[in-house]
């Protein structure tokens, strides 16, 4: 029971604050609410103290919903002596009738309220909120997200974000990314990338994803990296076995997933290395050429492609700086004794 004591708030039913509160209530409810809608609303809670504070005490009304009587106290007669329509607030309905009929009204508003809150409460805390964020070629971008983690996005990536009051889930389409994450073990972290996710409560690591594979080096703490379930055909699972088991990855190791499942742990030779990226500087070690264009083309001003058989398979080792993308060309083809042939849209490379 309330206590007589408490203030209350008056004026709510004009209060444009609580007005637009209890509109928000019923917008949230729908289950066709877009992520826009989500967004706008939350905008609207950062617009003012006494947005939050109303929202607020509207959420508070779900508790109400417990005390509500299941059973009515009140007689048909006393109900039918009822002409109270909600075409004036409350307070303003004439004193002599105020006594039954406050109570009774107050009580339905009451209820009214709870459910919406109560629904709200139910539908929406649960349902994750999605955002996604992207960076173009030659750009890096830092995101830090509403639970303290952040995310260092490299050129040319594309992540979406998934929080909920369950989980906190991030899938990563293309490019590189470094994640730093906040501890909450009742909401665990995952990153999901092609065949694989990356299981976390508070450490930090870096996924990159490649055409057909994804490398994740882990610089703090420890990570579970899963295969995803049934992702393999039956076809092709025929004449092999794929490595379909969850890797344990400690600081300093690092694992490549891919479609036949997920690689042995292995030692980071440099972890600085492996998120040089950050300061402009490509680092790789033993690596198919294939799939160092692959992250260099993530920040060239033209996109560089191979034309020849076998030459992917050129086993490459160094840096490559991306300010100087051009003189690292240039070694490539004094090595291997290659040719690179600049043409309107791209850069080619071939044998001589």
């Amino acid at each position: 029971m309330s206590n007589p004591s408490t203030p209350v708030v008056t004026d709510i039913e004009r209060d444009p604050a609580y007005l637009a509160a209890a509109e928000w209530f019923l917008r949230l409810q729908d289950p066709e609410v877009t992520i826009d809608d989500t967004l706008a609303w939350q905008g609207w809670i950062n617009e003012s103290p006494a947005n939050a504070q109303a929202f607020a005490r509207l959420e508070e009304m779900s508790q109400v919903l417990r005390n509500v009587p299941t059973q009515l106290r009140v007689s048909a007669r006393e109900l039918e002596r009822d002409h109270y329509d909600g075409s004036i607030p409350l307070k303003d309905w004439s004193a002599p009738r105020r006594t039954l009929r406050l109570t009774w009204v107050s009580m339905g508003v009451a209820a009214v309220l709870a459910g919406i809150a109560f629904v709200l409460l139910t539908l929406f805390w649960q349902r994750p909120v999605s955002s996604t964020f992207t960076t173009t070629i030659g750009e890096n971008r830092n995101i830090t997200l509403s639970d303290g983690s952040t995310i260092a996005l490299g050129g040319d990536t594309r992540i979406e974000v998934a929080l909920s009051a369950a989980a906190r889930v991030i899938e990563l389409f293309k490019g590189e990314a470094l994640f730093t994450v906040a501890k909450d073990p009742l909401r665990p972290f995952k990153v999901r990338v092609g065949d694989a996710t990356i299981v976390a409560i508070g450490t930090a690591f870096d996924v990159q994803r490649d055409s057909d594979r994804a490398i994740v080096a882990v610089t703090e703490g420890r990570v579970l990296v899963e295969p995803v379930a049934h992702f393999l055909p039956v076809s092709v699972l025929q004449g092999f076995r794929p490595k379909l088991r969850t890797v344990h990855l400690d600081a300093g190791q690092q694992t490549v997933a891919g479609s036949a499942g997920i690689e042995d742990p292995t030692a980071v030779e440099d972890t600085a290395a492996a998120t040089a990226w950050q300061t402009g500087r490509l680092a790789f070690r033993l690596q198919p050429l294939r799939y160092v264009l692959e992250d260099v083309n993530r920040y060239a001003p033209k996109p560089i492609v191979l034309e020849g058989a076998g030459l992917g398979s050129l086993v490459i080792t160094g840096t490559v700086e991306r300010d100087n993308i051009s003189g690292w060309i240039s070694s490539l083809e004094r090595v291997f004794d290659l040719e690179a042939v600049e043409e309107s849209d791209r850069i080619v490379i071939r044998a001589r």
